[in-house]
């Protein structure tokens, strides 16, 4: 009987999911520590991954351990190259999250187009005693139509794809920063492709980043990516933390190059009450939420399990498997 350890909680239709199969064992840490994996892991032969880090270090008393089902896409809290060279495959959700977090993406950019923080704090703080005062800043706040203006897309996989289609609904102009993607494709769907991003920043009206993160590479945007950029657009951030220099974005939207800039991951969360992005009205700010509809987190939970039940039956789809070389030694 496999036992598989799941490593933070998950939407209830993945339990269910997986008590349909009585011939799995369920260990279950709905807010693990490392302690629980080092104490389950090694009698662990699949992990279900939502929470912590695999490091190599944990990975090394993973001894029976045959699969890793990662309840997202980003795989850049576990050693890959080394459950690689175990022939461990990784599998991940695929297009489950897709369209919540490109949804997501949307909303930051129009928030940020049209200055919601800073119309929010005008309007809670706005007083009948000065009605005038209140007319006069209201017109000032000085917002962006996105019709029209050209909107760079930092990385085309699944999310990258589906924002292009939300975002060409608005009648922006699509531009597609993606090496790994072949020119024809990105200018058949009618989107324009550049090989690299940098040569795009000058002409565009709003950046969203939408690509993997290398955990060990230092940010791609920094005070010069920043500068680079056409002043007054909007940056927007769905993929990782560790792309982005919090300090340099926080100073371009301080001194208004940036109209303003929406985030929803970060490189320590909560970021605190003394992060640079809380003073600023500029910046729209969410916790690491772009997939957590109910709809989108009982997908992730019930391919994550499916992932599992698929891979022991000897039928899991390549499509989703991080590392296919690892699949193929398995």
């Amino acid at each position: 009987m496999p036992k598989v350890l799941f490593v933070g909680d998950i939407h209830q239709a993945g339990h269910r999911l997986f008590d349909s199969r009585p011939d799995y064992e369920r260990v279950l840490f709905k807010d693990p520590v490392r302690a629980d994996l080092m104490e389950q892991i090694g009698e662990a032969d699949a992990i279900v991954l939502r929470k912590l880090d695999l490091t190599r270090e944990v990975l090394e008393q993973a001894t029976k351990l045959r699969i890793v089902s990662r309840h997202g896409v980003g795989c850049d809290n576990m050693d890959v190259p080394f459950l690689t060279e175990r022939g461990i495959p990784v599998a991940t959700i695929g297009t489950a999250n897709a369209d919540s977090v490109a949804e997501h993406a949307m909303m930051l950019l129009l928030s940020a187009a049209r200055r919601l923080p800073h119309c929010m704090a005008l309007v809670k703080s706005a007083s009948d005693a000065d009605r005038v005062g209140f007319l006069e800043s209201r017109d000032g706040v000085g917002t962006m139509e996105l019709k029209g203006r050209t909107l760079l897309i930092v990385g085309f996989g699944r999310i990258g794809r589906r924002l292009a289609t939300l975002a060409a609904a608005f009648d922006m102009q699509i531009v597609i920063a993606d090496p790994f993607v072949e020119p024809a494709a990105v200018e058949g769907l009618g989107y324009r492709h550049v090989a690299g991003f940098e040569a795009a920043l000058g002409e565009a009206d709003a950046v969203v980043l939408s690509l993997p993160a290398d955990p060990k590479a230092p940010p791609l945007f920094q005070a010069p990516q920043f500068a680079a950029m056409k002043p007054g657009s909007i940056f927007a951030n769905v993929s990782r933390g560790s792309l982005v220099n919090e300090a340099d974005l926080a100073e371009a939207v301080r001194r208004g190059h940036l109209l303003g800039a929406g985030t929803d991951v970060w490189q320590k969360l909560p970021p605190g009450p003394d992060h640079p992005f809380m003073a600023l009205e500029g910046m729209v700010m969410t916790p690491h939420c772009a997939a957590h509809t109910d709809a989108c987190l009982s997908r992730m939970a019930e391919i994550s399990v499916q992932n599992v039940f698929d891979f022991f039956d000897g039928h899991l789809d390549p499509q989703v498997v991080f590392n296919p070389e690892a699949l193929r030694a398995a």
